[in-house]
């Protein structure tokens, strides 16, 4: 059990750290934004002495767990994936077989046969 939990600790590191795709990554930069912003806006007003409005005290954690939350999720959106699979093999399952040369691949317009029906 202890190795299984420090492969899934290991894989969590990798995942962090490796290439983002583009779009995850403005979602990154979107949510860091945000966050700062509201963070610094709270700040801002409680050093100044001042009371932040009723609205802003219920809306202001909520903008920040979002911003947090959505951080976390696209930090560990992995680059790639299938560009790796090979296209002579088709996954089967959960096994990945070696693609039969003699069977037709029915992903082809002109392998498929067309609908016949001898009434009509």
């Amino acid at each position: 059990m202890g190795e299984a939990i420090k492969n899934t600790g290991n894989e969590a590191v990798k995942r962090w750290h490796e290439k983002m795709p583009r779009f995850f990554y403005w979602i990154v930069v979107v949510a860091c934004f945000i966050g700062g912003l509201a963070l610094s806006i709270n700040t801002a007003i409680t050093l100044a002495g001042g009371t932040p409005h009723e609205w802003w005290s219920d809306l202001y954690p909520y903008i920040i767990g979002a911003s947090a939350g959505a951080i976390f999720i696209a930090k560990f959106t992995v680059a790639g994936g299938y560009k790796d699979i090979d296209p002579n093999k088709v996954l089967q399952g959960e096994n990945l077989l070696k693609r039969d040369a003699e069977q037709p691949n029915m992903s082809d317009v002109e392998t498929q046969q067309p609908d016949t029906n001898e009434n009509g």
